[in-house]
């Protein structure tokens, strides 16, 4: 199998488990608070991943030169924009943090254009991701009138969801351009990381935490962590080596969309119209942004 087609078959897998994981999370948010499930399923992904690092190379190393690193994706690529995010999602309408989400791959094209000598910006690409864009909108159409109403209600809570989204975009950048190790050793670095940090977060801003390690909830807290956060970050490190930024933030396009099928499968929400009408687009602006790019 081509470079191409695996780096395909790797995004949609990707954009999935992603995408699952907003079924998953709506159910945890039953039982525990947004900080408890960030810092839980970071702190299963770091135990799944320091396992199988074990497991592959007999031993666990994390060397003190790769630290910056670490750091910088932990903090710039996961615990800052997630609490920007869900900070900034409790003032504003969910349709809308998915539209302001939605500019991570146009910003990613641009850094790329700049920090990435082999990721210049092109017609196609921006053709094809302001279409995918337009897509992400037709998704949420049935809440339109509710999005244009409270656009300019609460100006600090979009510029915390547009912040998240850039993060993610400089870390993809970031990433990229200063491979420093394979995609598993990166997984676990970052992953760890990020677990430690949020941990020290939690402790801080919950002082009494309790958890039942019995209920059903928690089953979907080790799936976040197991397939959401150690797997995922696996395929999302050996995407952004082999292939690109820009090539990885289409998965922002596609996220949604794996959220609205698993809505559909697992809480019963109806296909509307705009969905398919959404999906096309979304389809047809990757398309457009990725011709004559088949050297991923």
């Amino acid at each position: 199998m081509n470079p191409y087609t695996m780096n395909w078959i790797l995004l949609l897998a990707l954009s999935a488990i992603w995408g699952g994981a907003f079924t998953l999370n709506k159910f945890a948010l039953e039982a525990y608070t947004p900080q408890l499930i960030v810092s839980g399923r970071l702190i299963i992904g770091a135990i799944v991943l320091i396992v199988l690092v074990f497991l592959i190379h007999k031993r666990v190393l994390l060397y003190f030169k790769h630290w910056p690193y670490y750091l910088y994706m932990s903090l710039i690529g996961i615990v800052a924009p997630f609490l920007l995010i869900a900070y900034g999602q409790k003032e504003i309408d969910s349709s809308l943090a998915g539209i302001l989400m939605s500019i991570m791959p146009i910003s990613t094209l641009i850094l790329s254009h700049f920090f990435l000598d082999d990721e210049k910006l092109n017609a196609k690409k921006i053709l094809g991701f302001i279409i995918a864009f337009f897509g992400i909108i037709f998704l949420v159409m049935p809440d339109f009138k509710i999005i244009t109403n409270s656009f300019l209600y609460d100006i600090k809570s979009e510029l915390m969801v547009i912040g998240g989204a850039i993060l993610y975009s400089c870390a993809a950048v970031f990433g990229k351009k200063y491979k420093i190790t394979d995609p598993l050793n990166a997984s676990m670095g970052t992953i760890l990381f990020s677990a430690v940090i949020m941990l020290i977060y939690l402790f801080l801003s919950e002082p009494s935490i309790s958890i039942n390690f019995y209920e059903i909830h928690f089953f979907s807290l080790l799936l976040l962590g197991i397939f959401c956060t150690a797997i995922a970050t696996i395929i999302y490190f050996q995407i952004l080596q082999t292939s690109g930024a820009s090539f990885i933030s289409i998965m922002n396009y596609l996220i949604p969309v794996w959220a609205i099928i698993f809505g559909v499968l697992f809480y019963n929400e109806k296909i509307v119209w705009n969905y398919l009408l959404g999906f096309f687009i979304i389809i047809l602006g990757i398309h457009i942004s990725q011709i004559n790019n088949k050297k991923i």
